[in-house]
């Protein structure tokens, strides 16, 4: 038994407190490479019950979300420092889409797929001033929309989900995009009403 499916059946034996603190870890900046999507999958795939789907995607949100806060926070203490780590032209397109959408821009990187640079646009949420509450709301929306749309896959299609996740990946991602887009364009169709 190789790693991944040791670390795969521990965190099912814990159920959803391995899930939540996976989710936790995964984005409180330790890489996992999608674990908590992979484990999420696993588990609700074995069962293919409703009651799974509703216990464990709550679970990895809440995971997921708490450990959003730690780069949050440190982007809020000083993440100034820390931020200059990167290019100046990257710096500012991740400020001018948190100005310009707010939370749907944190909303977006949490549910695309890597190589979106999530972890730069939840520290730089913090460095830029986005409240919390806001944070939090587009961290939740974001996390429900991705893990949802995992765990679906993996109530309707059983085991055969995770194959089906891996050969439509991109696909998928492709939906919860232009899901996300279509938020933004709500919101900027918004304001520029309210003008």
């Amino acid at each position: 038994m190789g790693f991944l499916e040791g670390l795969i059946q521990f965190l099912r034996d814990l159920g959803a407190p391995g899930l939540m603190g996976l989710a936790f870890v995964d984005s409180a900046g330790i890489p996992t490479g999608g674990g908590p999507d992979w484990v999420l999958l696993v588990m609700v795939s074995e069962s293919q019950s409703l009651m799974d789907l509703l216990l464990f995607v709550p679970a990895a949100v809440l995971g997921s979300t708490l450990g959003c806060l730690v780069p949050y926070h440190l982007g809020c203490r000083g993440g100034h420092l820390l931020l200059d780590r990167f290019e100046a032209g990257r710096q500012t397109s991740v400020r001018d889409k948190i100005d310009r959408y707010g939370l749907w821009a944190v909303a977006f990187s949490v549910v695309a797929p890597p190589p979106y640079p999530m972890k730069l646009f939840i520290f730089s949420a913090g460095v830029f001033g986005m409240p919390l509450s806001k944070f939090v709301l587009a961290v939740v929306m974001g996390r429900t929309l991705r893990y949802s749309m995992v765990g679906y896959l993996a109530v309707r299609y059983g085991e055969q989900a995770t194959e089906l996740l891996r050969a439509n990946f991109v696909t998928l991602a492709i939906i919860l995009i232009i899901l996300l887009a279509l938020g933004l364009l709500a919101q900027a169709l918004s304001k520029r009403n309210r003008v």
